[in-house]
């Protein structure tokens, strides 16, 4: 069933930033709201220019653009090349599934989140700066797929329920590996430091 491991997640999410994050916390209530209004918008779509969008897919744009409008202008560009390079995996990933889709031998969601989890890994270093470009490289690369099945006459919701799936595993497969690269530096920071104590002791 599509979108349900997009409703699994977000909830998830809610449920953290609601009842556990810090009640003082400046942005508690904010994720809190836009993850539930996020929920809320997945089902509808509105027509633009033609193409059938998803409301999710306006919402997912809003904080992409005011994260982007925070930033230096080199830092601003190199996310966007970073993004336009996820762009086109994305858009291959799925003309590759759509003209020969006998070489996908697992389920297609955990195969693109995988290569979306790849991609944002080798492209950036940072650990805050990832989900962002994975977020909106997908999302250029919905526009632009359904641009090009546009001139075959094809059908197309961007971000869909299908894209917002795969979109959450990416979510999900990003935070398990930060937290294991939080604990790596964690756990070596902490042998680090018992080496020297036992260095001085000798």
């Amino acid at each position: 069933m599509e979108g349900l491991t997009f409703y699994w997640v977000s909830w998830f999410f809610w449920i953290a930033a609601t009842f556990f994050m810090d009640k003082n916390h400046h942005s508690r209530f904010a994720l809190s709201l836009y993850l539930l209004l996020l929920i809320i918008a997945s089902p509808y779509t509105i027509a633009l220019f033609d193409f059938d969008l998803s409301i999710a897919g306006l919402f997912l744009c809003c904080p992409l653009f005011y994260f982007a409008s925070r930033l230096d202008w080199q830092k601003m560009i190199y996310l966007f090349i970073c993004s336009f390079i996820i762009m086109l995996a994305y858009v291959c990933f799925h003309l590759f599934e759509l003209f020969d889709p006998v070489w996908l031998i697992f389920p297609r969601n955990w195969m693109l989140a995988v290569i979306l989890l790849i991609m944002s890994l080798l492209l950036h270093g940072k650990k805050r700066y990832r989900l962002f470009i994975v977020v909106l490289g997908s999302l250029q690369g919905e526009f632009l797929y359904a641009l090009i099945l546009s001139e075959y006459s094809f059908p197309y919701v961007i971000a869909s329920l299908a894209f917002l799936d795969v979109l959450s595993l990416s979510a999900i497969l990003l935070a398990l590996w930060n937290g294991i690269e939080f604990l790596a530096s964690f756990y070596e920071r902490h042998f680090n430091l018992l080496e020297r104590e036992k260095q001085k002791l000798s």
